[in-house]
Order: structure tokens, then sequence, then C-alpha cells
């Protein structure tokens, strides 16, 4: 009787799943990993391998944190907060150091990236936080730097590491959570007068050499177009040369001349647009924005509080790793190493992902 009742929920479920998340998340990543073919043949064709590799355990990945109930990371959000500050710390004990950053943990064959995994337990605890402590209002300057100080810890243990993308991605995240939640308009204008005037003390003294210089480097890429103003000088000759139309598959002269470095990573949308051009472009945009308004309706059509703050971070995620991505290949943002995600290659990226996905489909699942 028992097996039978939760049988029958189970199938339950699974008609309320949105197929239409996974389908859009796939298309991405079918497009990812031609891309990566295509970047890395003069390399070796392990690349590609690899991504198809981490996109079929990306699904399991997908299914197994949709049937889990979101609501069980409301309940131990205390847990997680302490967990995310150990698998941050842990980098700094067991990390490696690649390209002047000491960002990974090497498991065998496999490395792992504990800022990914960080700024999602961070977007689950801070959710249940404010839902506990502000369920009825969170008003004035005082609520916001509460739930300033219990995400400031992880968004130091990243800076220091030192991943100022994650960073950034992870403030930008935060307000926009905590506008969803309901701050006043009042506390807003403070914050973004005190963002601004803050930014010359950023650049000064929180920001490596290396990361002033490529602020530098953004604002006039001509400077040192030998040296750091190389990747986004490159970047732009790949997507102008691509036209409307694209130069068609496999077709890509910059990442095959080796002119573009980490072609199949950061600058993976260069190829792209090289390849599939302005119209190839306007079709990715388009998948990802396709994305991103189904987690928003998600969020949109959830009463639970903390399903709907889960969303929206995700959401923002997304989002943010979009703008950031893409102004950087084009030469509007300084170049910070953040991945498109589902496209760039990686194996943590693609299953962290996928794992924000299957979140975002357990809150369609059981926000009941």
């Amino acid at each position: 009787m028992g097996r039978g009742r939760d049988f029958r929920l189970g199938l339950k479920k699974i008609k309320k799943m949105n197929i239409f998340l996974l389908l859009n998340a796939l298309i991405i990543v079918a497009i990812s990993i031609l891309t990566i073919y295509s970047a890395t043949i003069h390399k070796t064709p392990s690349f590609y391998k690899k991504e198809l590799f981490w996109g079929v355990i990306g699904i399991f990945v997908y299914l197994f944190f949709s049937f889990v109930d979101y609501r069980k990371y409301a309940k131990y959000y205390k847990v997680l907060y302490i967990m995310n500050i150990g698998i941050l710390a842990s980098v700094y004990v067991l990390g490696v150091k690649r390209l002047g950053a000491q960002r990974w943990i090497d498991l065998g064959p496999i490395s792992i990236q504990p800022s990914e995994i960080g700024k999602v337990l961070a977007i689950l605890t801070l959710s249940e936080f404010l839902v506990v402590k502000y369920r009825d209002r969170f008003v004035g300057l005082k609520s916001v730097i509460v739930a300033g100080l219990h995400i400031l810890p992880i968004m130091l243990l990243i800076l220091k590491q030192p991943d100022l993308g994650t960073t950034l991605i992870l403030t930008m995240t935060f307000c926009v959570i905590i506008f969803i939640h309901g701050i006043d308009w009042k506390t807003i204008i403070i914050m973004g007068i005190g963002g601004i005037i803050s930014v010359p003390a950023a650049y000064f003294f929180l920001l490596k050499p290396y990361q002033r210089q490529r602020v530098l480097t953004f604002l006039n890429p001509e400077a040192d177009l030998l040296g750091s103003g190389w990747n986004v000088t490159q970047s732009m000759i790949a997507i102008g040369s691509g036209g409307m139309y694209g130069k068609g598959f496999l077709q890509s002269t910059q990442s095959k001349l080796r002119f573009l470095p980490e072609a199949h990573t950061d600058f993976i949308g260069s190829v792209f647009l090289e390849e599939r051009g302005f119209v190839g472009g306007l079709v990715l945009l388009g998948l990802y924005f396709l994305l991103i308004i189904q987690i928003v309706y998600i969020a949109d059509t959830t009463e639970d509080k903390y399903g709907k703050l889960i969303c929206y971070g995700i959401a923002s995620i997304f989002l943010f790793h979009l703008i950031i991505n893409v102004g950087m290949i084009m030469g509007i943002m300084p170049v910070t190493g953040k991945p498109l995600l589902l496209m760039s290659y990686g194996g943590t990226s693609l299953l962290i992902s996928f794992m924000m996905l299957g979140i975002v489909q357990s809150v369609k699942l059981y926000r009941d």
C-alpha cells in the first residue's frame, strides 16, 4: 500500500517537471561540445570527449537535485553554512596554485574549484537566513549590514584566493536577493552611492597588481597589444571576422592558429561567434535568456519565500556570468576569467550549473 502511494507520488512529481528547463540546458551544452571540438581539434580531441562525459554526468546530477526537496536545505542551513566555510578554507591547505591563484583542489585525475560550490551554498544559506530573521520586515541599512555579515566570511575566503570575478558575482547576487526580499528604496539609494564611492578604494587597496593591470588594459587595450591586451584584441578580431553569418563550423582561424589563448574556456564565445557570426550569437543569447526567464517564472509562481529567493539567486548567477563573459570577449568589460556557464570547458562549472538547475526544478516540484 505504502509503495503504491510512493509510486503514484513519484509519477505525479515527474509529470510536474519542466522538461524544457533541462532541454534548454542540453541544447547549450551540445553547442558547447561542438565549439570545444572546433577550438581544440588542433591540440587534442580529448577536451570535447571530457566535456561530453561531464555533460552526461550532469544530467544525473540534475535529476538527483530535482528530486531532493529544496526545503531540506532550509532545515539544515546552519550546517550548510559551516560546511561552506570549511570547503572554501580547505583550498588554502589542499589547493594548488595555477595562473597565480590558489583556487583548485586536485583529486586524482580531476580538479574541483570550491568557489563554484561556495556561491551555490551561499544562496541556499543566505535565503533561509533572510526568511528566518526578516520574515515580515526587511528595512534599513542595519538589516543590509546584518545580512552582509552573514555572507562576508564567504566573500573574503573567495576574494583571498584571489577570485575577484566570483566575489563580484556573489556581491551582485546578494543585492538581487535582498531586493527581491523587499528592501526599501531609500536603502537601495544609500547602497548605490556607497558602492560608487568605494570603487576607488577597492581599486587601490583590494585589487592585486595584475588585476589593476586588467582594468588599465580594458580602458586602453592598445597600450600593450602584445602583452596584457593580447587576449581581448584577438577576441575582438575573431568576433569581427565572423561577420553576420560566421565562417562556418571548424573554420575559425584565431584559435587554430593559436592567436586566441584559452579558446575553449574563457573565450569560447569568441570561437563560436567567429564560426556562427552575429546571427548565431543572437540565437545563443536567446537560449540563455530563455533559460533565465524559465527560472524567474518558476520563482514568480512560487509562494514559498525561500524557494523564490533561491530561484532568483540562481537566475542572477547565470545572468551575471553571461554579462561578464560576453562583455569580456567583446572588450567592453575587464578580463575576469569567469566562464560562460554551460558553454565553457570545465567539469566543476558544468556540474554546478546542472546542480543549480536541478534545485530550481526541485522548487517547482515541492513548492506546493
